[in-house]
């Protein structure tokens, strides 16, 4: 973290500027702070923390289109190898879905689409696609032949860590429907991370569902209030992150659970760390 102690009060008034006085501003309200400096170290523990939760969303990205690919790979496409083929061009993808795959293996000469030379492989083209492409593939009912994408045979091989392993527990709609939630929880964090706001600042807590005709998300609990209160839903969300990598590598989320950048996470998750930042105090 930066020291701010150790700058002179010229030095932190520049800091305190660059950053911009509305920006602190939420940090002196929300949490509190008494002092200028007090408000740079939270803005510190934000940013900190900010990096820890980038690496475990950047793994479980990773990991996630690579268990997506492989396992539509088994059961579409035609170009590539085994295990990596181009399966997003035998489904019946949203438009938006559509057009980001288009635009990576596409070149447009005034709306004139022709295939980028040399062509992209599937590898290429699933290492390019965004968080937000994957929870998105479960909208899709069928391939394009018109026949049913059978999600209920293919969420099993992208989650061999979760509880139900069985076929028949992913056909009903409400279990496809809490796993598309879980993935939308870290595709928000990851964006909430991306744009640089305050992760602190969280919203109402729903249940992992999606609406539906005749069935709205109910609401868990409401936006955060205290500081207390948001370290206890970043604490339920890097739980749900870690059970989402679990339920995609049973071995990568054990070795990830022991490894110093996420023992770093829960270490800032608690008041000692707050404080420590407040007070501008080395955190370990």
């Amino acid at each position: 973290m930066l020291d701010y102690n150790n700058m002179s009060a010229q030095n932190v008034q520049e800091v305190i500027q660059a950053i911009s006085h509305v920006r602190l501003g939420s940090y002196r309200r929300f949490f509190q702070a008494g002092t200028d400096l007090e408000a740079l170290g939270l803005y510190q523990w934000n940013e900190d923390l900010r990096e820890a939760f980038a690496r475990t969303t950047d793994l479980i990205e990773v990991v996630l289109r690579n268990k997506f690919h492989a396992a539509l790979s088994q059961r579409y496409g035609q170009l590539g190898s085994a295990g990596s083929r181009d399966w997003y061009a035998h489904l019946r993808l949203p438009q938006k879905s559509f057009e980001k795959v288009r635009d990576i293996t596409h070149v447009s000469n005034r709306g004139n689409w022709r295939p980028r030379q040399p062509a992209r492989t599937p590898d290429d083209v699933v290492s390019n696609l965004t968080f937000g492409f994957w929870p998105r593939l479960l909208d899709v009912s069928t391939d394009t032949n018109q026949v049913a994408v059978p999600w209920n045979h293919i969420i099993p091989d992208v989650l061999p860590g979760h509880r139900q392993r069985v076929e028949t527990y992913w056909r009903p709609q409400a279990h496809q429907d809490a796993f598309f939630a879980r993935l939308d929880l870290c595709n928000d964090l990851r964006n909430r991370i991306a744009h640089l706001e305050p992760i602190w600042k969280l919203g109402p807590l729903r249940e992992e569902a999606r609406n539906r005709p005749g069935r709205q998300v109910n609401i868990v609990d409401g936006p955060t209030r205290t500081p207390q209160e948001s370290l206890d839903r970043l604490r339920l969300i890097d739980d749900r992150l870690i059970e989402l990598l679990h339920w995609l590598s049973p071995t990568l989320a054990s070795l990830y659970r022991q490894c110093p950048t996420h023992s770093r996470c829960v270490a800032l998750l608690t008041p000692a760390a707050l404080d420590a930042y407040r007070q501008n105090r080395p955190f370990p």
